[in-house]
This record gives structure tokens, sequence and C-alpha cells, in this order.
């Protein structure tokens, strides 16, 4: 290994290891002049995984070109800009030509289902259960509404600490995923309400589930019909429905369904939903 002040210039190149603060990632954004545009939700995912704790050294590096310019990193280092009075290890590799920008970031990212079968974590479908336990995330931390809506998911990390903390709910979306597929609704989100569903009564929760899959022997007036009727000129119009949405829409009909009641047409209420009204499943 190399010790270098990224600093000062070099005609070859050189690493090291060092401790970055947000001061030292602020100077170094300034260092930033042809690089492709900063995804908020990527770097918001990173800052959450940083203020957690989550955050690992993994050996990927910080690149800069021989003169200095920041050539990749650039979405961990605004990460680190936001924090406050933190520093994290970072592989810095500098004198780079710049003409290896284009080949940067080339590799297969590894997904949520790939980190998960690596954390020897298993199912039938694991691509679906990683989507889905995203969903119930965001659901249950309150986040399907305001800047938390628009575009920011559970980092990898964060969903692969959570399927190890919760095996339970791994099980119960592993047991849902084939039906998912088929209930109109977008399999993620689908998956995610069963999951909790299936926490307030398993037999109930697959019960309904069954009932939304097949439609057998609902009655004219069924909350069940009725959201499968929803569910699928939603999906015949094309409209685009948020998971949200969806979620208020199946949780609606779940709440009815459980009571006893019964419902010709499924409506989002006046205004559309918001925290006040969204349903929580009984």
């Amino acid at each position: 290994m190399h010790l270098v002040d990224p600093d000062q210039p070099s005609s070859s190149v050189v690493s090291q290891i060092m401790e970055v603060d947000s001061a030292i990632a602020r100077g170094w954004l300034e260092r930033n002049p042809n690089n492709r545009p900063i995804r908020q939700s990527r770097v918001q995912q990173y800052y959450d995984d940083m203020i957690s704790g989550r955050w690992q050294f993994n050996g990927e590096a910080i690149k800069f070109g021989p003169d200095g310019e920041l050539l990749d990193g650039q979405h961990r280092l605004q990460a680190i800009a936001r924090t406050t009075g933190m520093s994290f290890p970072m592989l810095i590799v500098r004198g780079l030509s710049a003409t290896t920008q284009v080949t940067m970031d080339q590799g297969a990212r590894r997904t949520p289902s790939d980190q998960l079968t690596i954390s020897g974590i298993t199912s039938h479908n694991m691509t679906l259960v990683a989507a889905a336990l995203r969903v119930y995330m965001m659901w249950m931390e309150g986040n399907l509404f305001g800047e938390a809506a628009r575009g920011t998911s559970a980092s990898t990390t964060k969903v692969v600490e959570f399927a190890t903390a919760y095996p339970e709910l791994v099980a119960i979306a592993d047991q849902y995923t084939n039906v998912a597929r088929r209930l109109k609704a977008r399999p993620a989100v689908a998956c995610a309400v069963a999951i909790r569903l299936a926490e307030i009564d398993p037999s109930a929760a697959a019960e309904f589930v069954r009932l939304w899959d097949t439609g057998a022997g609902l009655a004219a007036d069924s909350p069940i019909l009725a959201l499968r009727e929803r569910l699928d000129s939603i999906r015949t119009s094309r409209v685009r429905t948020s998971d949200r949405d969806q979620i208020g829409l199946i949780v609606f009909a779940w709440n009815l369904w459980r009571r006893g009641k019964r419902a010709s047409k499924l409506q989002r209420p006046k205004g559309g939903f918001a925290v006040e009204n969204f349903p929580e499943p009984k």
C-alpha cells in the first residue's frame, strides 16, 4: 500500500486508506467537473447506512485523476458530506488517467436478492422476497408519504439486516411469492401486504389472498370482488398507481371483509390517501 496525499499531484497511480469526514468530502466534491448526474436516492441510502452504523469498509475506491479531479465516488462523498462529527475509512486511488472513467461502474451490481442469498437466506423467488421486504419496511416505517415516498427505498444493507433479524417474515414472503404474481397489484406490493396481514391473522390472511386470487364464490357486493375489479380496471387502463394507493385499497378491502361489511366499489378517500386517513389493517 502506498501512502499519498491526494492533494498533491503525481504521475503514477498510488493508493491509501484514509478517514474521510464531511469537510474532506466537500472539498473533493468541488473537483468533480465531469461526472454523471447525482442520484439523490442512492446518496440517501448511503447516508442512512452511515449514520445507522451499517456502513462497512469494503475496499471500493474513491478515484482521482492525475490532476486531482474526482473520477468515481461522488455518491459516497455526497453522503459523507451530509454527516456531522463522523468519518469513514475509504480506499483512495489517485493518478488514474481520465480516460479510465468510462470503464468505471461497469460491473454487475449485487442486488438485494444476491446479497440475501450470499447471507444464507433462501427462497423460491429471492428477487420478489427482497422487493416485498423493501415495500414492507417503507410502509412500517411510515415512509409512504412525503419526501420518503419519492424514490428513496431501503438500501441493500438495510434489507439484508432486516431479513436476518426477521427470518419469519422472509418465510411468510416466500409463502406468497407465487400467488403474488397473479393478484394484479404490483407483485412486491401484494407480497408485502400479505406479510402484514399474516402477522395479524395467518389463517384469515391465507383465505383473503385465496379469494382475492381466485374470486371463487364471491358475492356481488363482496369487498374482495370490488378489490379485484378495481385493480383489474387500473391494470387495463394502465393508470399509474403508487404503491401507497395499492396498499391502501387492499387494506381497505381487508378491513371491510374482516368486519363482514359489503362494498360494490372501492374508492380512495376524497382528495386521495393521506397520513390522516390511511387505513390500518385490523
